[in-house]
C-alpha cells in the first residue's frame, strides 16, 4: 500500500476557527476519520469535534489564542498517534524492554496524560517473548477498547455498528491474537 493510501484510511485532526456570530469566534480540534459506511466517494470523512470553545474576539484575544495553543498541541500529539489511549514498547540499555500503556486527553483547557499501566522485561527471562507478546496484545486491547469508550462518550453515534468497525479483529482473544503472532514466527 503506498504511504498516500495509507494516510487516507488515519483519522487526522486539526485546529479550526469560525465566526459564530457577530464579535464570537468558535476555536475547535476536529478530529477526521475516513468513512466507515465504503460510500464510493473516498475522499469524504467524517468530522467529530473533540473539544471546542467560543470566545469573544476582540475582549479575549489572549485567552483564545492560549486556548488554540493547547488544541494544537493536541493535533500534533492526534497526528503522531499518542492522543487518547496509547501503547509504548522502551527498551532499556541493559536488556529489558518496558511495556505501558498512557492515557493522553485534552481536558478543558489542558492535555493531560497518566500512565495506566507498565511491565518491564527482562530480556534473560525464558519466557520474556511470549509473556511481552500477551501483555502488548493486552494493553493494546485495552486502549482501543478505552478510545472507543471516549469516542461514544463524546460524539453521537449513529448505530452500535460504528463502534465495531473500529476494531474488525475484536472477536479473537488476546490468547488468539498472540497464537496467530506466532504462527508468523
Amino acid at each position: 500500500m503506498a504511504p498516500t493510501d495509507l494516510n487516507a484510511t488515519l483519522p487526522r485532526y486539526r485546529v479550526t476557527r469560525c465566526w459564530d456570530r457577530a464579535g464570537y469566534l468558535r476555536v475547535a480540534l476536529v478530529r477526521e476519520a475516513p468513512r466507515r459506511d465504503h460510500r464510493p466517494a473516498a475522499a469524504e470523512r467524517d468530522h467529530i469535534v473533540v473539544a471546542q470553545r467560543t470566545f469573544r474576539a476582540r475582549f479575549e484575544l489572549f485567552e483564545l489564542e492560549a486556548y488554540a495553543a493547547q488544541l494544537e498541541r493536541a493535533a500534533e500529539h492526534g497526528n503522531r498517534g499518542t492522543l487518547g489511549s496509547f501503547v509504548e514498547i522502551e527498551p532499556s540499555a541493559d536488556g529489558a524492554v518496558s511495556v505501558t500503556l498512557y492515557e493522553r486527553w485534552f481536558k478543558g483547557r489542558h492535555l493531560r496524560c497518566e500512565q495506566l499501566a507498565s511491565r518491564r522485561f527482562d530480556a534473560d527471562q525464558d519466557d520474556a517473548l511470549v509473556a511481552s507478546a500477551e501483555y502488548l496484545v493486552e494493553l493494546q486491547d485495552q486502549a482501543a477498547q478505552r478510545n472507543r469508550q471516549r469516542e461514544a462518550a463524546n460524539c453521537d453515534i449513529r448505530n452500535d455498528d460504528s463502534a465495531a468497525a473500529h476494531d474488525p479483529a475484536g472477536s479473537l482473544t488476546a490468547a488468539g491474537r498472540l497464537a496467530e503472532l506466532l504462527k508468523r514466527l
